[in-house]
């Protein structure tokens, strides 16, 4: 109707490298590979990347959305997945090595630009392999062969301005996993994340994490408290539950920018609580079950290439305040 519209679109690099390391005390991870956000220059993507933390690890990943211009799509994947892994018996502490073997197959149905369906399946090993002294009802070595089966319900209408992010998202996992001659394992996780730009250099972000696993008495537990995931400076995996609600706030502040390059201050909040393993749900308001820290940090961006992001956090626990720790990563915490 006499209008004209004039799309203005800059191409960040497609074909990038993966570098990824990060570190508390005594515990270092580091991971290296390539990745392609735009595989044969329609959209799909390609990831090859080796970890590793405590162990070594590799994964490879190809995502094929919108086959043919069709709503449909789907994923292949492989993980090796090898990491020292502490578990918790009643009696104390065991540290294994565990191997996860992963090979699956994901089918995804974009209802839209915005919103999509996954429903995939994998067979996966598992291998655990005492490291040091036993205690009372932990196994020197366990083996499983398992099916796994998943949907995921995606909804995003948040919006980018190169580092910068606007609306919401919200994503809805359920698992099941079968294994011979053991009970099927349930888990249902929610991830409702919030964004909201103020004025021209800040940035509030948020995150809400709740889960609900089969609640089995186990040392086996999905849900983990861990520096890197969820409660920043808290350590590495620290404990384990079969239920989580975990809250990350984040205020980013652009103080520096040029046409390249921008540098931003962060001040956080993680506020997180488990279920222990065969307990209640009134678990998640005893006081020994809550994890509160708080802190700040710097973030070093390059504007040009995507979630090319260096993290600094340093988390204090406001419960006890000799409890602290950095944490280092690539990209941002949510």
């Amino acid at each position: 109707e006499g209008l004209s519209l004039t799309f203005d679109c800059k191409e960040l690099y497609a074909l990038l490298p993966i570098l990824g390391f990060g570190g508390i005390a005594e515990n270092f991870w580091l991971q290296g590979g390539v990745t392609d956000v735009n595989l044969l220059g329609r959209g799909y993507k390609a990831y090859l990347a080796y970890q590793y933390y405590d162990r070594h690890s590799i994964s490879a990943h190809l995502s094929f959305d919108w086959v043919n211009n069709s709503p449909w799509g789907f994923n292949v994947n492989f993980v090796k997945w090898s990491t020292l892994e502490p578990l918790y018996f009643d009696a104390g502490q065991v540290n294994y090595n565990y191997d996860n073997y992963t090979y699956g197959l994901d089918g995804i149905y974009h209802f839209n630009f915005r919103d999509k369906l996954l429903v995939g399946g994998a067979y996966f090993t598992e291998a655990y392999d005492a490291t040091g002294e036993l205690v009372a009802d932990a196994p020197a070595y366990a083996f499983k062969r398992k099916w796994l089966m998943k949907v995921m319900v995606e909804h995003d209408r948040s919006n980018w301005f190169y580092y910068f992010r606007d609306g919401w998202q919200h994503q809805l996992h359920a698992q099941t996993v079968y294994t011979v001659d053991e009970p099927s394992f349930y888990m249902v996780f929610n991830d409702l994340k919030y964004y909201d730009r103020v004025g021209q250099r800040g940035n509030f972000a948020s995150r809400l994490r709740m889960g609900l696993s089969s609640n089995q008495e186990s040392p086996f537990a999905p849900f983990v408290l861990d520096s890197y995931l969820n409660i920043r400076g808290v350590g590495n995996r620290v404990d384990r539950g079969t239920g989580s609600v975990v809250l990350n706030l984040e205020y980013r502040h652009t103080f520096l920018e040029s046409k390249k390059i921008a540098l931003q201050a962060v001040a956080f909040s993680d506020l997180g609580t488990w279920r222990n393993p065969g307990g209640s749900l009134n678990d998640f308001a005893e006081v020994e079950n809550i994890q509160s820290f708080a802190g700040f940090g710097v973030r070093a961006i390059h504007k040009e290439i995507f979630n090319a992001i260096l993290r600094l956090d340093y988390g204090v626990d406001l419960q006890d305040l000799s409890r602290s720790g950095f944490v280092v990563g690539i990209g941002q915490y949510f």
